[in-house]
């Protein structure tokens, strides 16, 4: 496959991955140590034995998953072992860097190293809808890019959306559920939407804390602000589209039968 290439591509693959290692040993070397801590050796052989099984499944078994052995087999394989052995780098260090404020020095663990397996399998299933169609360079910058977005997003969610993003999602399709067949546009859908998801979010906030003592209310699950008041404010919007089509049938109707009436005169 390599033989495809054009000459500029195959004299840069191997320049751009020494230049990319290097630069990665030197931040490791810079910002990185071992825990070199006396651990529980039954604890550290459970890590190590699921460590183990991961990564045989991450070099291995997605090597050759949906894969074509006639065509794909030689690059399947030493291309999954690279974005493996590439991707387990970055995600360390964009695990640790994410995690720890403020910045500093990077513990390495096996705990670590697991995570960092399981964050590069996302790009190694990404790679295998476009075996066949890249070259080396263009999966370096498909690791670099998915492994920071995806460590992001789950940075993101586990610290700041939590479950309320969930909860909000839920709100806003109850909420447009009653209704869907009288909105004609989508803005309003999207209003909706927005509204619900902002009295679950403020629901889980306010509702525990004011609401539900004043009014005796015990809802341990949040079944109040993710269902109860999204399926109120969509019967409520429900009703006003059944009058507002009401009103303009009435409306626009004597008109159409004026204007029959005209053309058959």
């Amino acid at each position: 496959m390599g033989s495809k290439y054009p000459p500029s591509v195959r004299g840069c693959l191997p320049l751009w991955a020494l230049t990319l290692e290097a630069a990665l040993i030197l931040v490791f070397f810079f910002f990185t140590y071992y825990d070199t801590s006396l651990e529980d050796q039954k604890v550290l052989m459970e890590f190590y034995q699921v460590c183990q099984d991961l990564t045989v499944m991450a070099a291995l078994g997605l090597g050759f998953l949906t894969s074509s052995l006639r065509r794909h087999s030689w690059s399947s394989v030493a291309f999954n072992l690279f974005i493996l052995a590439l991707g387990v780098q970055w995600a360390i260090l964009l695990d640790g860097f994410l995690s720890q404020f403020p910045p500093g020095k990077l513990v390495i663990k096996l705990s670590s190293i697991r995570l960092a397996t399981m964050s590069a399998m996302s790009v190694l299933i990404s790679a295998g809808a476009v075996l066949g169609k890249v070259n080396l360079v263009q999966l370096v910058v498909m690791v670099l890019v998915e492994l920071t977005a995806f460590v992001t997003m789950r940075m993101v969610s586990r610290n700041v959306f939590s479950t309320y993003l969930h909860n909000a999602v839920l709100a806003g399709g109850v909420a447009v559920g009653a209704s869907c067949h009288l909105i004609s546009s989508p803005w309003l859908a999207m209003v909706l939407g927005l509204v619900a998801g902002l009295i679950s979010i403020g629901g889980a906030k306010c509702l525990p804390v004011c609401f539900n003592r004043v009014l005796g209310i015990h809802d341990s699950c949040g079944v109040h602000y993710t269902f109860g008041l999204p399926g109120l404010l969509g019967e409520i919007t429900y009703i006003v589209l059944m009058m507002r089509q009401a009103v303009w049938a009435n409306a626009f109707a004597p008109t159409s039968q004026n204007m029959e009436r005209t053309s058959c005169g």
